[in-house]
């Protein structure tokens, strides 16, 4: 049976997809990848060049999304609106994102040293670090850095855009209230 090259190409995708979230893109092969697909590993050149080319065409759609929407949760306009309609807004946008790229952002959170996760954690802290009214810059980034593990957490656990809402609003509003007006958006 002759099976199709838009077939094969994305089983290696899907299957590096679950292999990059399970084990991280570092401790993932070409050859793991090839042997779950159950094809030689010189197939997969064929399709891609590298094991890095696997990774961006995996990702990169959900990097461009992420780079340009980012600068929208710092700018004046949503830093102007009151807590509780940061609350409101920002998990709704959040959770669309999370859920249309819950894997590629899965993927560029679980690569320890690679350099979406750091873009990521720059990108939040940077911006955070800018428009935080905290005076110490260790605090702000300890308090990103909370953020991003956070996030990392429910994707984790949540893939359905209802549930990522549900789950990120008392992060967001967490982030923006701090406990005591967490209790207080209830």
């Amino acid at each position: 049976m002759q099976v199709k090259k838009e077939d094969i190409s994305s089983n290696i995708l899907n299957t590096a997809k679950r292999l990059f979230i399970r084990r991280g893109y570092e401790d993932t092969s070409l050859k793991m990848i090839a042997e779950k697909c159950t094809i030689s590993k010189s197939n997969i050149y064929r399709y891609y060049s590298s094991k890095e080319d696997i990774y961006e065409t995996i990702v990169s759609p959900a990097r461009e999304e992420i780079v340009s929407k980012a600068p929208y949760f710092f700018s004046q306009e949503i830093i102007k609106k009151s807590a509780a309609d940061k609350c409101e807004e920002v998990p709704l946008i959040l959770s669309g994102l999370m859920s249309r790229f819950h894997s590629e952002i899965l993927i560029m959170l679980k690569s320890e040293n690679g350099a979406d996760r750091r873009m990521l954690e720059k990108l939040i802290t940077d911006s955070f670090i800018n428009t935080c009214p905290i005076e110490k810059n260790g605090s702000k980034e300890m308090i990103s850095k909370m953020l991003i593990f956070g996030l990392t957490d429910i994707l984790m656990k949540y893939s359905d855009e209802e549930d990522l809402l549900r789950e990120l609003r008392p992060l967001i509003c967490y982030h923006y209230l701090g406990l005591n007006g967490l209790k207080e958006a209830r």
